[in-house]
C-alpha cells in the first residue's frame, strides 16, 4: 500500500533530477476536481514530453513542460491546457487553471490554503488516446471547463458548447437529442431526468435549448437566467447532470472519443496491439471450433511483461517468442526468458477481447540447480505477490517502446495476504541463492 503523503515542493524537485533541468519551462496551476497524485510523473503527448507536478504542501499541483524548440510560449501553453483536457476527460472531472508560471525551472504557484485537496499515488498514462481533430480537442476542452466551474449557468453553457460542437447542425442535433435523451447514463442524470419528464411538457430538447443555453448566452432572450432569482439557479443546478450526461454521449457517438467507462466495458485495449501483429485471417481462424493450421509467417516482437506500478522483473524483460498456435479458439502464445529457464503461456481470446492469464499454468520455470534458476523462483515470488495485490498486467514492444496490451487490475477471491508469510518466502529464496552461489563458486575452485 503505497505511503500517500504530500510533501514540501522542494523536497520533491530534489528527488527529481529530470525537474532540476534548466530551460524555458511553462506550468499551468490548476485548482483540481479530483485526486491527485503525491509525486512527479511523465508522459508523452502529442510527440512532446509533459509533467505531471504533484500536490505539495504549500503549491499548486498541474503540468508543466520545456518549451519545445519550434513553439512559441502561447503554443506550448495550449499543448499543456490539450494534455490536461485529455487527463480530466478519463478522470471524469474537471479542472480550472488558474495560474500559468514558468522560470529556468518548474516553478510552481504557492497556495494559500494547501488542504482539502484528494491525493493518489499516480495517474495511469499508459494508454492515453490521441485526439486527431479540432473539434475533439475543443469538446474536451469545453468539458474540463464545465466540470471545472462552481457556476451552474456557465457549466451548463459549457456543456450545450460541448454537444454543439460535437453535433454543429442545429437540425440534426435537436433530432439527436430527442432520440436519444432516454440514453443518458448515470443515477443523477437519470434522475435528474425523470424529474424534468414530469414538471415539462413537451420536446425536452426544446427546453434544454430554450430555457437554458439561450437563457444563459442571450441577454434579450425571454426566458432569460435572472442571477438574482434563487429559482433560476436551482433549475439550472437540477438540469445540468442531463446536458453534462448528454454532451457525453455525443462526444462518444460522433467524435469517436471514448469515457473512460466506455473504453472498460468493451476492453478493447486487451488485445488492441496484437490485432497489428496478426492478420485477419489468423484472428479469424482463431475463432473456429476446428481451425486450420497457421499458415501465415508472423514476426513476433520481443516482449516485456509488467505489473503497472511495480519495478521491471528481469526475468521478463525482453522475452523471446518460441510458440504460437491455435488452441480452444484462442491464439496460444509461449514466450521464453533471456536465460531459457522461464515462459510464460497466454492466450488471446479474440471472441471474448480478453487476454487470459492463469497463474496456476501461465508462469512456469525450469530448475537445473543454479544461482541463477534460483533468483528466476524469488523474482517469481515477488511477481505473484504484486499480481495478487490488483496486478494490473502490461505487455510492451521491447524494441518499439509501444504498450501492445494491458489488462485491468486482477481482483483475488477468497484470498489473505500474508505480509509476514511473503517475507519470509523471500528470505528462503535468499538463502537458497546463496548457498547454490557458494556451491558453484566451491565448484569453479576445484
Amino acid at each position: 500500500m503505497p505511503n500517500l503523503k504530500a510533501r514540501p515542493f522542494n523536497e520533491v524537485l530534489a528527488e527529481t533530477p529530470e525537474l532540476k533541468v534548466t530551460g524555458e519551462w511553462l506550468c499551468l496551476n490548476i485548482d483540481t476536481r479530483t485526486a491527485w497524485p503525491t509525486k512527479p510523473q511523465t508522459f508523452t503527448f502529442e510527440g512532446h514530453q509533459i509533467w505531471v507536478m504533484p500536490l505539495t504542501t504549500e503549491n499548486y499541483p498541474g503540468l508543466a513542460a520545456i518549451k519545445p524548440p519550434d513553439m512559441d510560449r502561447d503554443e506550448c501553453l495550449a499543448l499543456l491546457h490539450r494534455a490536461l483536457s485529455v487527463l480530466a476527460w478519463l478522470q471524469d472531472t474537471g479542472a480550472v487553471v488558474v495560474h500559468m508560471s514558468g522560470g529556468n525551472l518548474p516553478h510552481m504557484m504557492g497556495m494559500r490554503q494547501p488542504f482539502g485537496y484528494a491525493i493518489r499515488d499516480d495517474f495511469d498514462l499508459s494508454d492515453l488516446p490521441v485526439i486527431g481533430n479540432a473539434s475533439g480537442k475543443l469538446a474536451l476542452a469545453l468539458m474540463r471547463e464545465g466540470r471545472g466551474l462552481n457556476h451552474p449557468g456557465y457549466s451548463f453553457l459549457s456543456f450545450f458548447r460541448a454537444l454543439e460542437t460535437a453535433i454543429p447542425d442545429g437540425k440534426a442535433r435537436g433530432a439527436w437529442i430527442t432520440e436519444n435523451i432516454d440514453r443518458v447514463d448515470g443515477h443523477r442524470a437519470k434522475e435528474a431526468l425523470d424529474k424534468l419528464k414530469a414538471t415539462v411538457e413537451g420536446d425536452i430538447g426544446k427546453h434544454l435549448r430554450e430555457s437554458g443555453r439561450h437563457a444563459i448566452a442571450h441577454a434579450q432572450a425571454d426566458p432569460i437566467i435572472d442571477p438574482d432569482d434563487p429559482r433560476d439557479a436551482r433549475r439550472l443546478e437540477a438540469e445540468l447532470p442531463i446536458i453534462e450526461a448528454l454532451a457525453v454521449l455525443a462526444i462518444e457517438d460522433h467524435l469517436g472519443i471514448q469515457t473512460r467507462h466506455k473504453a472498460w466495458q468493451e476492453h478493447l485495449y486487451e488485445l488492441r496491439g496484437w490485432k497489428g501483429v496478426f492478420p485477419a485471417s489468423v484472428i479469424e481462424a482463431s475463432l473456429a471450433a476446428e481451425p486450420d493450421d497457421i499458415q501465415a509467417n508472423i514476426d513476433l516482437p520481443l516482449i516485456n511483461f509488467r505489473l503497472r506500478r511495480s519495478e521491471p522483473f528481469p526475468l521478463l524483460e525482453r522475452m523471446v517468442p518460441v510458440h504460437l498456435g491455435l488452441n480452444n479458439q484462442r491464439v496460444e502464445l509461449v514466450y521464453r526468458s533471456a536465460d531459457g529457464l522461464a515462459e510464460l503461456i497466454f492466450w488471446l481470446n479474440f471472441t471474448e477481447e480478453r487476454l487470459e492469464f492463469d497463474l496456476n499454468r501461465s508462469f512456469n520455470l525450469y530448475d537445473d540447480g543454479s544461482a541463477a534458476a534460483a533468483r528466476n523462483g524469488k523474482e517469481r515470488c515477488r511477481f505473484i505477490w504484486d499480481y495478487f495485490g490488483n496486478g494490473e498486467i502490461q505487455i510492451w514492444d521491447a524494441d518499439t517502446g509501444k504498450l501492445i496490451s494491458r489488462v485491468d487490475a486482477f481482483i483475488p477471491v477468497n484470498m489473505i495476504a500474508n505480509l509476514d508469510g511473503h517475507i519470509a518466502e523471500l528470505a528462503a529464496w535468499d538463502k537458497l541463492i546463496s548457498d547454490r552461489e557458494q556451491d558453484e563458486i566451491s565448484a569453479e575452485n576445484q
